[in-house]
C-alpha cells in the first residue's frame, strides 16, 4: 500500500498502481490525472483531445479515444492493461454541455451530449469492471452534475444524460459490490474550467452565479479533485452507489 499526502495534510491510500481517466485532457479531468500521477499512479488519459505517449499532468500514457465508441474504448483499456498493468482505477470524467430551450434543441445535439456523457461512461464501466472483477478490487468514480437532481433549464440534455450516470452508477454499484469493486459519483455545482468559462457571456453570469452559492463563490478543479481522490482511495471503502455533490451548498438534496 502507498499512503501518499494530497497536499492538504489528509493521507489518502492509493493501492493499485494504474488508473484510466477518460475525458482526461478537461479540466477536472486533467486535474485528476495530475492528482492521480502525482500519488505514483500511472495513469491513462482516453480523450479525443488526447494522443501519443506522454499527456497532461504527468500521465504515463494518452490516447485518442472517442468514448462514444464501444470498440475504441475497449481496445484502449485492453492496450492500457498491457502496456501499464492491471486497472486498479477509472473515473470517467469525458463530457460535454451546451444550451438550448427544449422547445428549440436540436436532436443530432440532445444525442451527441447524452452519447458522450451516459454511453461513454456506460462504455468505460464495460469495458474495464470485469478487469476489476476478477482481481477482486478496484475503485471507479463518475462525474455527475448537480443538474442532475436540480434540473438545468435550456440544458435539458445534459442534465438528462448526468441523471442517467447516477443511475448507471448506482446499479453497476449493486453489481459488482460483491466482489470488492465500489462505484461512486461526484455531482459538481458550477466549475471553472472551460466547459463552463467558454459560454460567451459567462463572465456576464459569473457573479450571478457566485451569489446563489451560499459559500459566496463558484468551484474550483482542486474542490472536485479532492473528493474525487477520496472516494478513490481506501478511505471511503465503505462507500459505494454514493452521489456526492460538491456545490459550496448550492443543493442539498
Amino acid at each position: 500500500m502507498t499512503d501518499l499526502e494530497d497536499g492538504s495534510g489528509l493521507t489518502v491510500p492509493l493501492s493499485d498502481g494504474v488508473a484510466i481517466v477518460t475525458g482526461g485532457s478537461g479540466g477536472i479531468g486533467g486535474g485528476v490525472v495530475a492528482a492521480l500521477s502525482g500519488r505514483g499512479v500511472r495513469t491513462a488519459v482516453l480523450d479525443l483531445a488526447a494522443s501519443g505517449s506522454s499527456g497532461p499532468g504527468g500521465a504515463a500514457l494518452t490516447l485518442d479515444c472517442d468514448v462514444r465508441d464501444p470498440a475504441a474504448v475497449a481496445a484502449a483499456v485492453a492496450r492500457v492493461s498491457a502496456e501499464l498493468g492491471p486497472i486498479g482505477y477509472l473515473v470517467c470524467a469525458a463530457g460535454v454541455v451546451s444550451e438550448a430551450p427544449v422547445t428549440e434543441l436540436d436532436p443530432a445535439e440532445f444525442r451527441r451530449v447524452v452519447e458522450i456523457s451516459l454511453y461513454g461512461t456506460f462504455h468505460a464501466l464495460r469495458a474495464v469492471l470485469p478487469h476489476m472483477v476478477t482481481r477482486g478490487r478496484g475503485s471507479v468514480v463518475a462525474m455527475s452534475t448537480g443538474w442532475a437532481t436540480k434540473g438545468y433549464p435550456n440544458g435539458a440534455h445534459y442534465a438528462a444524460a448526468k441523471a442517467g450516470v447516477e443511475a448507471l452508477v448506482k446499479s453497476a454499484a449493486l453489481e459488482v459490490a460483491a466482489a470488492g469493486v465500489r462505484v461512486n459519483a461526484v455531482a459538481p455545482g458550477p466549475v471553472e474550467t472551460p466547459m463552463l468559462t467558454d459560454f460567451p457571456d459567462y463572465r456576464a453570469r459569473a457573479a450571478d452565479r457566485a451569489r446563489a452559492i451560499p459559500m459566496g463563490r463558484v468551484g474550483e478543479v482542486g474542490d472536485v479533485v479532492g473528493p474525487v481522490m477520496f472516494l478513490l482511495g481506501q478511505d471511503s471503502e465503505y462507500m459505494t452507489g454514493q452521489v456526492v455533490q460538491v456545490n459550496g451548498g448550492l443543493l442539498m438534496p
